[in-house]
């Protein structure tokens, strides 16, 4: 490696490194892992550490983002190679942990990862893996392991710290790729064993195994303990405007996904360039070589956590004469396993290797639901049976070459056409172009369960109530209900041309519940289950979605004309309105008014309450008052039965339910009760009911307190998700907005483009970029995001160009 001084500022162009050139590759054919020598890479930072990446070869351009992602957030990439690779519970202490090792051993054997790299894998991706590695590396080796970052997220003098290969990166995305699969599953993969005992629950006399199965079993049961990425910690929101709907003749794009706040699903900003050949500025999760939400000169794109399942279940019956076999096709199948080892920390702190063996259906792996309900538990369970699953996106690393065609595409046709690779694995797409036309779609990973299966291949009393549950579970003894496939597109998975879009000039929108409300004025019907659902009630912030659009475009939100422009979307993910606060607050001040009199010497805080909401404007704005109250307040009020007046009306789906039902006096009482609740909630934790929201949620940055706005995403759109801390308010902030981005054009050839990373660029405390995007998002504001080489220049603050 070239000598190289690092510094913890930016390089200032009096400083400019500039090192000689090395011939490099051309080929992106190739598929043996280069070298790590050849590489050249300029990278310009700009204001809030964004930095600009140009290369001349896809192994350069690794190499450039590595290095700029590892000065920023190396230890975090770094733990989750550890992960990735099996060894948390070796390495990590209390954040260990040995199933999630058994099964990264699994599914990132060394024979797997070989095999995805020799035949899944296109050549010029593995020179751009095998440069980022190279990039982190480097890093690595001008900081040294024991001047690293501190912090919580730091790994200064940690003994897990170590060079990465190709492989590394392969197991780190393949992990990633699984989170809505292998990810929840892994508990219950792990706990399936031949040698476990038959079923853990017998049936009473008289009460067939049938009957205590569809009793036992619930929705909250599995909502609680199989969580999916659909509902759960990954979230987000995004607008794709048509000309139609836009104020100019061009479209608009606005995406915000609702991530983690720490580890690696933290977005990190970049501009990378390759010639004449591809240039995208956006973000990508760590450890990601290229933007997955991103623009270009012509075209933007966001995703959304799609409902869509990315596995089924398979209910296998045993051979009762001997359970290593199930029944197919009218025979008798074996099953297979394999046997995996991982090592981990023993009570004294001396390794100690595990040994576990995984059990296989010709489906895939064999689970155990008993974590869930014991009527699920046993080998074989009180149905004489055990699950196996199909994982979609086992292997299935397509998404990695199919970012990259939707970066170089110039028009939403071309960038459709990118989406046929049936790569994404399990996200929904929203674009728009410069041309005026919107797209939303679920083009993401998932089996290839028809309809017609879904009727004919769910049987009995397991099968019924695990796929009532959100969970699609399929006779594994008949052929018929083997998975398809559709030409052109990998194995049983559905194909492009199968699933729900919507193409438009108008616009789509999603926020995480299905695709069949895209646009109140064309929804999306009939397609497979698997996918979504249809004709159900919409979330509230689905509803606030659609509700904020529809006022958008009939000019009725105060904003102005009609329509939409680069401004009024800002402005509207800034107002952080609670919709929840809209469809039940001015009942629920009537309430307030109408309490009876003989109860008022006994709730004088609830009367307090009652006169902030009536002066609170509704928004999670940092200089509101009351929005913590009422927050408390719908915790409790919520899941109230009977809630409504008005019931969901598939043909209005944006506008009903609504209307808080006061006829009934059991709503009354709920609505005192969780007044109440509130109050003793927020007495409890010594939070005034008085206090602006900007001094209840904020986040601590080396000692400093930053207000944050936004809110639950069960009330509104503008999604922070934190925990009530006593005597602080709700400073543990873990998930939600992230990296949002609005971006149009005009007649120039520049995007007219703006973004802002809530939690800013680094994990690192010593970085200037530790805070900085933090505390703009805290004050309202956006980074112009500078695409084109003269805006660049203007917003530089160092550069450099590194060679090996």
């Amino acid at each position: 490696m070239n000598a190289f001084i690092r510094t913890r500022k930016y390089f200032p162009l009096a400083a400019l490194v500039t090192l000689a050139l090395a011939a490099c590759s051309d080929s992106n054919d190739s598929k043996q892992a280069p070298e790590a020598s050849g590489y050249s890479a300029d990278i310009v930072w700009t204001q809030y550490g964004i930095p600009h990446v140009t290369a001349q070869d896809y192994g350069s351009a690794g190499y450039g983002v590595g290095y700029a992602y590892a000065r920023e957030n190396y230890c975090t990439i770094m733990r989750e190679y550890v992960r990735a690779a099996g060894e948390s519970a070796r390495y990590l202490g209390e954040d260990g942990d040995l199933n999630a090792d058994l099964v990264m051993k699994l599914y990132n054997s060394d024979a797997r990862v070989e095999r995805m790299i020799a035949e899944d894998i296109p050549g010029y991706i593995v020179e751009n893996l095998t440069g980022y590695a190279a990039g982190l590396n480097r890093y690595l080796a001008e900081t040294g392991v024991d001047n690293l970052a501190e912090g919580d997220e730091g790994c200064r003098g940690a003994p897990w710290v170590r060079d990465v290969d190709l492989r590394d990166v392969v197991r780190m995305v393949h992990k990633a790729v699984l989170v809505g699969s292998a990810g929840p599953l892994t508990d219950y993969i792990v706990a399936a064993e031949p040698s476990a005992d038959m079923a853990r629950v017998t049936a009473p006399e008289g009460v067939a195994p049938a009957a205590l199965m569809l009793a036992g079993l619930s929705q909250a049961q599995f909502d609680a303990n199989l969580p999916l990425p659909k509902g759960g910690a990954l979230g987000s929101n995004a607008y794709a405007i048509g000309a139609d709907a836009s104020q100019t003749n061009s479209g608009i794009l606005f995406g915000n996904p609702h991530f983690p706040w720490a580890g690696p699903q933290r977005f990190f900003m970049f501009h990378l360039t390759l010639g004449d050949e591809y240039d995208v500025m956006g973000a990508a999760l760590g450890g990601l070589p290229a933007p997955v939400i991103a623009f270009n000169r012509d075209l933007a794109w966001s995703h959304t956590v799609s409902t869509a399942s990315r596995f089924n279940f398979y209910e296998l019956t045993l051979n009762p004469e001997n359970r290593m076999q199930y029944l197919y096709d009218g025979q008798y199948r074996d099953i297979t396993s394999e046997t995996v080892s991982a090592q981990r920390l023993d009570e004294s702190g001396e390794l100690e290797t595990v040994e576990h063996t995984f059990y296989f259906s010709h489906y895939g792996a064999i689970v155990n639901l008993g974590g869930i309900n014991s009527l699920l538990d046993g080998w074989p369970t009180i149905n004489g049976s055990v699950l196996s699953y199909f994982d979609a996106n086992l292997e299935n690393l397509r998404g990695l070459n199919q970012w990259i065609n939707m970066g170089k595409s110039r028009n939403l046709g071309e960038f459709k056409n990118a989406l046929r690779d049936m790569g994404i694995p399990w996200v929904n797409t929203i674009a728009a172009d410069r041309y005026g036309d919107a797209f939303y779609g679920d083009i993401s990973v998932t089996p290839h369960v028809t309809s017609v299966q879904y009727k004919n291949c769910v049987r009995g009393p397991l099968q019924t109530a695990v796929t009532g549950f959100g969970y699609p579970t399929l006779d594994g003894s008949d052929p018929e209900c083997e998975l398809g496939s559709d030409e052109g597109t990998a194995a049983k998975i559905f194909g492009y041309d199968s699933l729900p879009k919507l193409e438009t000039r108008e616009y789509g929108a999603n926020a995480n519940d299905s695709y069949w409300l895209s646009n109140p004025r064309h929804l999306l019907e009939g397609y497979s289950p698997i996918i979504g659902k249809e004709r159900v009630e919409q979330s509230r912030r689905t509803r606030a979605t659609f509700s904020q659009a529809e006022k958008r475009l009939a000019g009725t939100d105060g904003l102005g004309a009609p329509g939409f422009s680069i401004n009024t979307i800002r402005q509207l993910h800034y107002s952080a309105d609670n919709h929840a606060a809209a469809l039940v607050l001015d009942a629920v001040l009537e309430v307030c008014q109408d309490w009876p009199e003989d109860a008022l010497a006994g709730i004088s805080q609830e009367l307090i309450a009652c006169e902030i909401l009536a002066n609170w404007d509704r928004t999670h704005r940092i200089d509101s008052v009351g929005g913590h109250v009422f927050y408390e307040f719908w915790r409790v009020m919520r899941s109230t039965p009977n809630m409504w007046v008005t019931p969901f009306d598939p043909a209005d789906p944006v506008n009903t339910p609504r209307d808080l039902n006061l006829d009934d006096p059991s709503v009354v009482t709920a609505v005192q009760n969780a007044l109440t609740a509130a109050v003793v909630a927020l007495n409890t934790a010594g939070i005034p009911l008085d206090r602006p929201w900007g001094e209840v949620q904020f986040v601590e940055k080396n000692g400093e307190r930053i207000p944050i706005h936004g809110g639950s995403g069960d009330m509104m759109f503008s999604v922070i998700t934190s925990n009530l801390v006593e005597g602080e308010g709700y400073s543990s902030i873990r998930h939600g907005n992230s990296y949002i981005q609005a971006i149009t054009w005009d007649e120039s050839d520049c995007p007219d483009a703006y973004a802002i990373l809530t939690y800013s660029q680094s994990t690192d405390p010593a970085s200037e970029h530790y805070a900085d995007a933090t505390k703009l998002y805290s004050s309202g504001g956006w980074i112009d995001m500078p695409f084109c080489e003269a805006d660049r220049d203007a917003q530089e603050i160092g550069r450099v160009t590194i060679t090996d």
